[in-house]
């Protein structure tokens, strides 16, 4: 039987930062006080830095544009993805809105179809926590450190993922890979 490896879905599997800033783009650029938001110059959490128009980010989460706009992370994304099959039993694990976590099931269907596991979480208003998943024996990437906190992974396999920013750098002290090159060089 494979190791399990659970992969965050948001800023790790693809980029949500970029994808938040192409949707806020279409749907305010009418607005008379829009400024294009560039995704990277985003370093607040709930995007007001460059999206200050967005009232409640869920919003944006949900909307049907997101996953329209959402892409890889990393060039290489997929690739690294479909050759950890062979080891691995890839499960994304995912937070969000039940709006929101149907929509990534979708795109998951659509755009990973040889991943066939997912864990799509609706928690008490989408807070980051991830310890309703036992992922004992598991490998665990994921780029917020309160979810990776949360886990029962055995510390030595739980990995922050990807850019730093100044929500995510706080409180980790464990280990950190940059992007999906890493991680194929670290378990392929």
């Amino acid at each position: 039987m494979k190791q399990r490896f659970f992969i965050d879905i948001d800023n790790t599997m693809i980029d949500t930062i970029d994808a938040f800033c192409s949707v806020y783009n279409k749907l305010y650029c009418n607005h008379p006080n829009f400024k294009t938001a560039q995704s990277d110059l985003v370093n607040v959490y709930n995007f007001s830095d460059q999206c200050p128009l967005v009232k409640n980010v869920l919003e944006i989460f949900e909307h049907e544009l997101f996953f329209k706009f959402a892409q890889p992370i990393n060039n290489n994304t997929y690739e690294i993805l479909e050759k950890l099959t062979d080891k691995f039993q890839l499960t994304p694990c995912s937070i969000g809105t039940p709006k929101n976590v149907a929509h990534k099931a979708h795109y998951l269907e659509k755009n990973f179809p040889f991943i066939k596991d997912y864990v799509l979480i609706t928690n008490q208003g989408c807070q980051m926590n991830k310890g309703i998943v036992n992922m004992e024996g598991a490998i665990f990437l994921d780029d917020i450190p309160s979810n990776l906190l949360s886990s029962n992974c055995n510390e030595e396999d739980k990995y922050l993922f990807g850019k730093i920013y100044p929500w995510n750098c706080e409180g980790w002290n464990g280990k950190w890979v940059r992007d999906w090159s890493e991680v194929g060089e670290m378990l392929l």
